[in-house]
């Protein structure tokens, strides 16, 4: 299932080919680079990926959709099925189709001009199911510029499978209690509904098992949460199974990222990806179609460990300073809050 990730959004430029290497350094003051940003899984809900053009033009990053593209899955060499475009550059397979472990999966896709890109073939791999998950509070828990905020550290528990390689991604979403829908003009206006916002991890969490192979894996820390609020959240994580090459292609990344600063931050220099121009080899495109299966496990979240030792952050990350005029606003819709009481959620 497609997932947003900023370091998709930068600069890095990526070269498709069935190995990784980095490239020159990218100086540009203006680059426009295609982008390929998708996970497709074995999860019971519809596989959404996203293709756009990014502009990077004098230190200002935005995204535009590729108009007319043809795109589509390609099935153990075969069956072909085609994505359905969304809008925006986000393209979903039929709501019905579900992926397998052990199939092989191609990404293709071809622009108005007649132009084709494809990625390579991605067989996608098994990955245990999630034993246990538990949390822990740390009052000291993140960096945060000259100082450290509160955190809950989220644990997992799995057994690893023996006498194979396995490589693994962490990816998570958390649901918060949000009570500000608006803010304007340094004054916040409360909600007149139920909202929720939405939270995803920001960097790659990859694992591989070369020194626990066949044996149970204890304590992997998946996750730093801030302690926002008081309150209870919704956290849920997904354990993928990943290739040897996606995991190569995200060390990388993450190597880069740690050496420059952070997320946003352009790496020194280029990364392979898997996804190539058929018709122009040298054109760069960021981003990699990843094949992965995933156990997913939702946790509640109670912070009840946290009671008496720190305050929380807040989600706005200050105090709240409320209108006092009354008025309120809607919750709106969007990648990042919902109105909608998400599955799961503990009143």
């Amino acid at each position: 299932m497609f997932k947003r990730r900023k370091i998709f959004l930068c600069a890095i430029a990526l070269w498709a080919c069935s190995c990784v290497e980095p490239f020159e350094t990218l100086n540009e003051s203006s680059l426009k680079i295609m982008v390929v940003d998708g996970i497709l899984t074995d999860e019971d809900t519809q596989q959404k990926i996203k293709i756009q053009a990014t502009v990077h033009e004098n230190e200002t990053i935005y995204n535009s959709e590729i108009p007319n593209l043809k795109v589509e899955l390609i099935i153990n060499g075969k069956e072909s099925i085609s994505f359905l475009n969304q809008g925006e550059g986000v393209y979903a397979l039929p709501a019905l189709f579900r992926a397998k472990v052990g199939n092989s999966y191609q990404l293709k896709f071809q622009k108005s001009d007649g132009t084709k890109y494809e990625s390579n073939d991605q067989i996608m791999p098994d990955t245990p199911k999630i034993d246990e998950i538990y949390d822990e509070f740390e009052v000291n828990g993140i960096e945060n510029g000259i100082k450290k905020i509160p955190a809950n550290f989220i644990y997992v528990d799995f057994k690893d499978p023996a006498e194979q390689k396995n490589y693994y991604l962490w990816t998570w979403t958390l649901w918060e209690r949000q009570f500000v829908c608006k803010t304007e003009f340094n004054y916040d206006y409360y909600c007149n509904q139920n909202c929720w916002e939405i939270l995803h991890n920001e960097d790659w969490n990859i694992f591989s098992d070369i020194y626990s192979n066949g044996r149970p894996v204890i304590g992997k820390l998946v996750a730093k949460i801030p302690y926002y609020q008081m309150a209870g959240s919704l956290f849920e994580i997904k354990q993928l199974g990943i290739s040897q090459e996606t995991y190569r292609f995200l060390k990388l990344i993450s190597d880069q990222t740690e050496r420059t600063g952070t997320l946003v931050d352009t790496p020194p220099a280029a990364i392979v990806g898997n996804v190539k121009n058929l018709t122009n080899p040298n054109e760069l495109i960021t981003g990699t179609f990843i094949v992965a299966s995933s156990s997913t496990v939702k946790y509640w979240l109670n912070r009840a460990n946290a009671a008496g030792k720190a305050q929380p952050v807040g989600l706005l990350g200050r105090k709240t300073n409320p209108t006092t005029n009354g008025v309120t606003y809607v919750c709106i819709e969007g990648p990042n809050r919902t109105p909608t009481k998400p599955r799961g959620w503990i009143d």
